[in-house]
């Protein structure tokens, strides 16, 4: 408790690499590795140079998700031109019954949030009666906008009857620049083994675990095509295009 009584807000912080709309854009390389990374947080998610996989951060572990939705350890010496953690820690556990499908499962989250105006990193772990997901072979040469791009190189899958963890951010809309204005869900089966970026689920049961972050810092990117970059046309379809599944 501070002096006047009132409770302290968690200090940890959510920390970043990069921006979702350098990404966008078509800044696919990063000048931070994921050794320096792993000193900001043991949970989150992201990608690799040249977009080269989905990233996931789950209890200090860092994971590639190559094409065909196979996890791999990630290298320390790679490096990431877009990628967010936090240190997790559990603030309340709540139980999850059954959903069918990914809006309403978000909707029951957003009950629990204290305000709309702040980030949360989010874990679900769960029985899942299936999880649709994709991941990306790398981006082609020229650096066009990925909007324009990622059709071409994702790859999408869906596993059945499986037990695994959601990894997911929730960013306010006034933040669309930095990050993905909303929900951002990676997912991790148990065995550690597969993976990807969620664009549907079907969960039997599970858990959450909802922290809210008062705390924000990020890295901007010190790279000539970061710093050469127009970073202030790129709107909130583009990321849609992206993010959701068309």
């Amino acid at each position: 408790m501070t002096t006047d009584g009132t409770a302290e807000k968690s200090c940890t912080m959510a920390y970043q690499i990069g921006t979702i709309r350098s990404l966008i854009t078509g800044v696919y390389e990063g000048d931070i590795t994921f050794r320096a990374l792993a000193n900001y947080g043991n949970f989150g998610l992201g990608t690799f140079d040249g977009v080269d996989g989905e990233m996931i951060a789950l209890d200090g572990d860092f994971y590639r998700i190559d094409a065909r939705g196979k996890s791999h350890q990630v290298s320390p010496d790679r490096k990431t031109p877009f990628g967010i953690v936090t240190h997790f820690q559990e603030i309340e556990t709540k139980p999850l019954h059954a959903f069918q499908d990914l809006g309403s499962l978000q909707e029951n989250i957003t009950s629990f949030f204290e305000s709309k105006n702040i980030i949360y990193a989010i874990r679900i772990d769960g029985s899942f009666k299936s999880v649709k997901l994709r991941s990306e072979h790398p981006q082609p040469s020229g650096h066009r906008p990925l909007s324009e791009t990622m059709a071409r190189v994702q790859t999408t899958f869906t596993f059945q009857e499986i037990n695994g963890t959601m990894v997911g951010f929730w960013f306010p809309q006034y933040l669309q620049a930095i990050n993905v204005p909303g929900f951002h869900f990676h997912f991790l089966d148990s065995s550690h083994t597969m993976g990807g970026h969620l664009f549907e689920v079907e969960l039997h049961q599970g858990s959450l675990q909802l922290m809210p972050l008062f705390d924000f810092g990020m890295h901007l990117l010190h790279t000539p095509l970061f710093e050469q970059a127009d970073l202030n046309s790129t709107h909130t379809s583009a990321i849609d295009k992206v993010e959701k599944e068309q």
